[in-house]
């Protein structure tokens, strides 16, 4: 039993900034990005920022070098990185996502997670979407998933129902190609050719259908492989 828990992938979450209802400055993971983590067989570990200022509330300077040293030390200790949806953007975002991508390591980026990987390398600004951004709604809309794409080899469905609670829409994908889409708003992108690097503008750490789980379940999948590989 103790071995087989020792083989469970360690998945880096990055933190995201929060105040709570007493005013308190905290940088959390979501629970259900936790739980869903740790039901398909992984161990979540918090990927927390460097520097000496409180995020939510301040102008973030760029970074240091041994800002970069840091997470790149954290970083390394993971067999995958989970991008986490958000209200902001920040340096440690691009910079993460710049490295994981240098490491061809697993990455699923959910909400603006997905708008990182994006953006992360150019200077793409995210645009205004109406209608999408309905949080208390278990399904907003559809999303046609392209059939040659490595989200449809995992999902096995052209059209799915999804949630939604983005307000905005990236222009372009960058350097990925797109995977999904709802009308003209870019749902999903990939690169198809490594073991795991795909994003998504719904949440399905939120849902508990099929399409959710085989998503998720595949990420947590290819972090096991690549905790063999490095």
């Amino acid at each position: 039993m103790f071995g087989d828990f020792m083989k469970r992938p360690i998945i880096g979450v990055i933190a995201r900034p929060y105040i709570t209802d007493n005013n308190r400055q905290v940088l959390c993971i979501l629970e259900n990005v936790r739980r869903n983590i740790l039901r398909f067989g992984g161990i979540p570990l918090l990927i927390l920022p460097t520097q000496d200022m409180i995020y939510i509330n301040n102008k973030e300077s760029e970074l240091t070098l041994e800002d970069k040293e840091i997470l790149d030390t954290q970083i390394d200790m993971c067999d995958g990185i989970l991008m986490p949806g958000g209200d902001r953007i920040y340096h440690y975002d691009n910079y993460i996502c710049k490295r994981v991508n240098e490491k061809n390591m697993p990455l699923l980026g959910i909400c603006m997670g997905m708008q990182v990987m994006c953006n992360y390398n150019n200077s793409n600004r995210n645009i205004k979407v109406e209608g999408h951004k309905k949080p208390d709604d278990e399904y907003v809309h559809n999303v046609n998933i392209s059939k040659s794409s490595k989200l449809f080899n995992i999902i096995n469905q052209e059209e799915i129902k999804v949630n939604s609670l983005h307000g905005y829409m990236v222009p372009n994908s960058g350097e990925y190609s797109i995977s999904a889409k709802c009308d003209n708003v870019i749902e999903g992108i990939e690169k198809k050719d490594e073991l795991f690097n795909i994003g998504v503008q719904w949440h399905p750490e939120r849902s508990d259908d099929e399409p959710s789980t085989k998503l998720i379940n595949s990420f947590v999948n290819a972090c096991k492989i690549y905790s063999k590989l490095k």
